[in-house]
């Protein structure tokens, strides 16, 4: 063996464990980035259309939740809003007080987190929308003196199922 291949091997063996870290480090960053981007705020230009019932308190908070993280909510109220949500095909198991529709026609049923929102609307699943059923204690714009109640946002499925797309199970895990 030459000279020259004992200095390579041994180069290289030294150098193994400091190129693996910075491999390691270089996609932890990656991850790191693109998880952040997801739980961006949206854009002001995101507009949801947002239909509720004129007397509604809580979806008053809901709506200043999204408007507060970038969200822009054109607002309406229309007679019978329970045809509305059977229009958009929201089964009676999944709805809740309100409803928003974003421009590429996905249906948000629900206090659903606006960093929730965000993330769906930049996955572009193949998905009617997502949906929190009822009316969860703690969620946004049910905040009622610190107090929460964990909860599952569902994905709305266009065949009529749903599946968990994320667990709230603390109240920090929404903002």
């Amino acid at each position: 063996m030459r000279t020259s291949d004992t200095f390579f091997h041994v180069f290289a063996k030294a150098l193994r464990p400091a190129l693996l870290a910075c491999t390691a480090l270089a996609l932890v960053a990656c991850q790191q980035e693109s998880s952040s981007a997801a739980d961006a705020p949206a854009s002001s230009d995101t507009v949801l259309q947002v239909m509720k019932d004129p007397s509604c308190g809580c979806c008053e908070g809901w709506i200043s939740h999204v408007q507060e993280n970038g969200f822009m909510a054109q607002i309406s109220h229309p007679q019978d809003l329970s045809a509305q949500k059977m229009r958009l095909g929201i089964a009676p198991q999944y709805q809740s007080c309100h409803t928003a529709v974003s421009e590429e026609g996905y249906v948000f049923e629900g206090h659903i987190p606006a960093k929730v929102v965000s993330r769906f609307l930049t996955e572009h699943p193949d998905a009617l929308g997502l949906a929190v059923p009822g009316m969860p204690l703690g969620s946004p714009g049910m905040e009622i003196g610190g107090q929460f109640h964990p909860y599952d946002v569902l994905q709305l499925n266009k065949d009529g199922s749903s599946q968990v797309y994320a667990h709230i199970a603390s109240q920090d895990e929404q903002y």
